[in-house]
């Protein structure tokens, strides 16, 4: 289905609003002209039939004249006097088209109504007249020929006024429309543009108007997003590829050797075995850690929370670690006996273990190894420390990037798929918290966890 275009519907809007809204104020105007003109015609019909009543308290109607009857009534009105009994006995108007004469309508005091006759309007004021010279009533009937060519008047004069108005507004909606959507076609355009050629290209486009410029920065900043997201996934794959075609290629190799001739030579069908059980070993952690990275970061709060000790948790895990590791050196300190935290249990110690085996790796030589707590201003602080190789600042800023190593073939000969302080940092944010490194080559390597209030036991 074709849509309407915005150009057309904000034109078509504008113009329909505004004639709108002339046509009530034009309606407005009218109906109150109308009033205040009905008004004065009342008037004037109502003060000649006063003036008449008063010229019958001077004179006869034998004595009256023409000229005393002008000067009473208006050269459109008509004067008509009925006896007591309704008998109509005088007429006298210099309107030759007022052919129109009412009923005898028997009244007690001054009436006025508005009737029609022969599709004209007229205005009708009956009155009882009791003096010395005449007893009756009379009517005065003052036709609204002047007050309905002004009103048709007005009424053409607003329609014609109406319709080149709405042309005219259609002509300057339609050109201030073009202006407004102008920024919008053209951010049409670009984006099309873009979706042909690539990330690559920036929307440049200059604009008067604060709503389209937010659009377009915001829209930048999506590209931009979505670009860095695309290069990571670009990257992820292939370094994923590159880490499961390694070990897949040995267990290849060696299951080639044993159906060669390695099934009858037990010492090579057993150290094939074992190299291709180790490398399979290699490929379940890997394809587990990319399962971690996968998940949604707001699931992993979802778990149970566990109100834990973290002091306890960590001096119980270097415990277990001087047994296993005997030739390293374990140091703790904190500037609280106890630091109570609302976490799950198995990410704290997942999360702690990464860290102090990342610093094992890379610190052969000296072998000591220091965690520190802190909790200032509601925040707790946890820091990881080595003396090992430390790490370049080209590298600091990459190291929780998926894959990334600084030293490939290193970390190739401790077994690490490059992707455990990724999951650090994935497990830290999802509780609201923030990871810092601090590094100098040849002489330490400093993690620095930080939580905020929100998870803090209270």
């Amino acid at each position: 289905m074709k849509h309407q275009s915005l150009k057309t519907k904000l034109m078509m809007l504008t113009t329909t609003i505004t004639f709108i809204i002339f046509a009530l104020f034009s309606m407005f105007i009218i109906y109150f002209i109308s009033l205040y003109l009905k008004d004065q015609e009342t008037d004037t019909a109502t003060r000649s039939t006063y003036d008449t009543v008063n010229l019958l308290k001077t004179k006869t109607l034998g004595q009256i004249t023409s000229t005393d009857i002008n000067a009473a009534i208006t050269d459109a009105q008509k004067l008509v006097l009925y006896d007591k009994f309704g008998r109509p006995i005088f007429e006298e108007t210099h309107n030759d088209n007022l052919d129109y004469t009412p009923k005898f309508e028997k009244v007690n005091q001054l009436k006025i109504y508005e009737t029609k006759h022969n599709n004209k309007s007229y205005i009708v004021v009956y009155v009882p007249v009791n003096t010395s010279y005449f007893t009756g009533y009379e009517a005065i009937i003052h036709p609204l020929d002047n007050y309905d060519s002004i009103i048709k008047f007005m009424i053409v004069l607003a329609s014609i006024f109406g319709l080149t108005a709405l042309f005219i507004i259609a002509i300057i909606s339609y050109i201030f429309s073009s202006q407004i959507t102008k920024p919008i076609t053209i951010l049409s355009d670009k984006m099309k543009q873009i979706r042909r050629d690539g990330f690559q290209e920036k929307l440049v486009v200059p604009t008067n108007y604060e709503e389209t410029s937010d659009m377009i920065h915001t829209f930048n900043n999506m590209m931009e997003q979505l670009e860095v997201s695309f290069d990571q996934q670009k990257q992820f794959v292939e370094d994923a590829s590159h880490e499961l075609r390694t070990p897949l290629q040995i267990i290849q190799g060696h299951l080639n050797l044993i159906q060669r001739w390695g099934k009858n030579n037990p010492e090579v069908l057993e150290e094939s075995l074992d190299i291709s059980i180790e490398e399979m070993t290699r490929i379940t952690k890997l394809v587990e850690e990319l399962l971690l990275l996968s998940k949604d970061s707001r699931s992993n709060t979802g778990q149970e929370l566990d109100t834990i000790d973290i002091n306890y948790e960590i001096q119980s895990r270097i415990k277990s670690l001087r047994k296993l590791h005997p030739d390293y050196s374990f140091n703790f300190q904190s500037n609280f006996n106890a630091i109570r935290m609302n976490i799950n249990r198995y990410h704290f110690e997942q999360m702690l273990l990464i860290f102090i085996d990342n610093a094992m790796k890379y610190d052969t030589k000296n072998k000591n190894i220091e965690v520190h707590t802190n909790l200032k201003n509601r925040n707790i602080t946890i820091d990881i420390i080595d003396h090992g190789l430390g790490i370049p600042k080209k590298d600091l800023e990459f190291i929780f990037d998926r894959f990334y190593r600084v030293d490939k073939s290193r970390s190739r000969k401790e077994g690490g798929n490059g992707l455990g302080l990724s999951i650090a940092k994935k497990l830290i944010n999802s509780y609201d918290g923030i990871v810092k490194v601090d590094s100098v080559v040849n002489e330490y390597t400093k993690i620095s966890v930080v939580f905020k209030e929100s998870f803090i036991n209270k």
